[in-house]
């Protein structure tokens, strides 16, 4: 393995001279590519179709359901089998529902039915490799350049959050929402391509053992460590109360608060990828000089639940594509930092599945708490409170943590 100076700042060029983890960046950042415009793509079809906020948290649900049901036994699988085979019958499952998806609704045969199907599926592959490349990633740099490695891919994932809207919008303003997915489908095969060169270090476990003492291994490390269970409680909160309502409200709050239109809200979502970007570029370079990641790791969301109180309130395009920039700044500190904790303070022979608990916080459990927020919002009738309120509650869960939790402000 290449190796870089350990007491500069982290530069690019030096991790991506690794040639296994360049190739897994930009499998990465392709994938990433496709999941902003996929939910995206979604949400925007349940509406076309005339579905509520109700119906879009629901297919949003359906597509996450996949992710708690295999997410942890693909992680004991990525811990003894070959990761780049499972990567692969991901991609290639992907590109083949996602062709299915684009051909139906091109030819005018989707329903809301035949949404909820494709989203189920969608969501098997997805969860099929996600946690698969968490886990790659310690394998490919030294120790030391993890948080960088980790920053490195949060850059190339902003990217593809900023491009991937923008993409999307010119694309289903001239060939409609069939576009987005017929973009996806080209995306997937790119990606599928980087995979073919891709060679792995072998793994060095003990023997498999059955498959639920290998599941309740991962889960038995996360509840004994203090320090990775509370990381794991915030993940948390910061899928309920931050992802969960803009992934199933964000659209709704564009287009009824603002005025946006399908163009205009992607480019809105995009300055949330832009503020995340800053925010990463920023802990790449001065990485070296960051003590107490434990803290700032928290700061992060507390500055995230503070701005998205406001940002669930703004009534124009230039404010809340300010808050969103914002709110992307902090979502760089908590999205970046909470990988290098949990997988710094995480043992070798349990990373893959404490990886697929950590994607299964993403995958599965944002897509729950999409169900019930949008239903929680088609209750009140009114998702700007909605909104608002979940970024309350984050506060104060960040709040409390910072303030009782003193051991995890240290924690590198």
């Amino acid at each position: 393995m290449d190796s870089v100076n350990e007491n500069e700042a982290i530069r690019p060029v030096d991790l991506l001279r690794i040639k296994p983890f360049r190739l897994l960046w930009l499998n990465s950042f392709i994938f990433i590519l496709v999941q902003s415009t996929q939910r995206f793509a979604f949400v925007w079809l349940a509406l076309g179709l005339g579905a509520k906020s109700d119906i879009s948290g629901f297919i949003l649900f359906v597509m996450g359901v996949p992710a708690l049901l295999i997410s942890l036994p693909v992680g004991v699988m990525s811990d003894h089998m070959n990761r780049r085979v499972i990567l692969m019958v991901s991609q290639i499952g992907a590109l083949a529902i996602t062709i299915a998806i684009a051909t139906m609704v091109t030819l005018d045969l989707m329903t809301i039915r035949w949404a909820i199907v494709g989203s189920f599926i969608s969501g098997i592959f997805i969860a099929l490799g996600t946690p698969v490349r968490s886990a790659i990633v310690p394998t490919l740099v030294p120790s030391d350049k993890l948080v960088g490695a980790i920053a490195i891919s949060t850059i190339g994932n902003n990217f593809g959050l900023i491009i991937g809207p923008i993409a999307a919008g010119p694309a289903i303003s001239k060939w409609g929402i069939e576009g987005a997915f017929w973009l996806q489908a080209v995306l997937y095969a790119l990606g599928f391509l980087t995979l073919i060169p891709l060679r792995l270090p072998p793994l060095h476990n003990p023997e498999r053992r059955k498959l639920r003492q290998e599941i309740f291994g991962g889960l038995s490390f996360i509840q004994q460590d203090a320090a990775v269970r509370s990381f794991f409680v915030l993940l948390a909160g910061s899928v309920v109360f931050m992802i969960a309502p803009w992934i199933v409200l964000g659209p709704q709050i564009a287009k009824e608060q603002a005025g946006a239109t399908g163009s205009q809200t992607t480019i809105l979502f995009a300055m949330l990828g832009v503020g995340q970007l800053l925010t990463s570029t920023l802990i790449m370079r001065y990485n070296h000089k960051m003590i107490n990641k434990g803290m700032w790791f928290m700061c992060g969301l507390c500055w995230g639940g503070s701005v998205q109180m406001l940002l669930g309130q703004s009534s124009s395009l230039l404010g809340m594509g300010f808050f969103l920039f914002a709110w992307g700044m902090g979502g760089g500190f908590y999205m970046n930092l909470s990988q290098t904790l949990i997988q710094n303070n995480t043992p070798p022979e349990v990373m893959g599945r404490v990886m697929a608990f950590h994607s299964l916080l993403i995958s599965g459990l944002a897509p729950m708490a999409a169900l019930l927020v949008g239903v929680i919002a088609r209750k009140l009738d009114n998702a700007p409170l909605t909104f608002s309120c979940s970024g309350a509650l984050m506060l104060i869960l960040a709040v409390y943590f910072t303030a009782t939790k003193k051991h995890l402000r240290p924690l590198a």
